[in-house]
């Protein structure tokens, strides 16, 4: 994952609620197994590019993980995700084993439908973000050519973090 898409997951997690964090993870899962399958389009092989396969599954299942456990299995429909959860955890395992992303279509396919779910439920969700005391980033083309730069209001300081 390049440094831009991990300031952009930082900014956004800084600023998120409940359910737009699970949002977030799903397009991490989605990043990660996008970067796996990008990494096996060329014809030849190399060992970098299967080190990028393998980070890319690796972050993907730990991404995963954590959608596992944020599961309140209290709740039939919990226990039914779970399940769908398990399932593309398996598709992701049998690509890194096979070392063919044959599989990781089919679980990118499944959590792009389960996000697309959830971002239509979070447009509802009207909560405060989780993370209190954070900067508040402005962001905005700058005299550099072509980079888009970020300013915080108290930049330097050591303002902790609150959640």
């Amino acid at each position: 994952m390049t440094s831009e898409k991990k300031q952009e997951f930082m900014l956004r997690i800084s600023e998120a609620n409940r359910s737009r964090m699970v949002v977030i993870l799903y397009d991490m899962f989605l990043t990660y197994v996008k970067e796996a399958e990008n990494s096996r389009a060329g014809e030849v092989f190399t060992l970098e590019d299967m080190n990028t396969y393998k980070t890319g599954i690796r972050n993907a299942k730990a991404v995963l993980r954590e959608l596992i456990d944020s599961l309140n299995m209290e709740y039939d429909l919990a226990r039914r995700t779970y399940q769908i959860y398990r399932f593309v955890e398996r598709e992701l395992i049998m690509a890194d084993i096979r070392r063919d992303p044959a599989g990781l279509g089919e679980a990118e396919k499944i959590m792009k439908s389960l996000r697309d779910a959830y971002a239509s439920a979070t447009e509802e969700d009207s909560a405060e973000p989780i993370m209190k005391n954070t900067d508040t980033i402005y962001a905005g083309m700058t005299y550099s050519r072509g980079k888009l730069a970020t300013d915080s209001v108290a930049s330097g300081t050591n303002r902790g973090f609150l959640a």
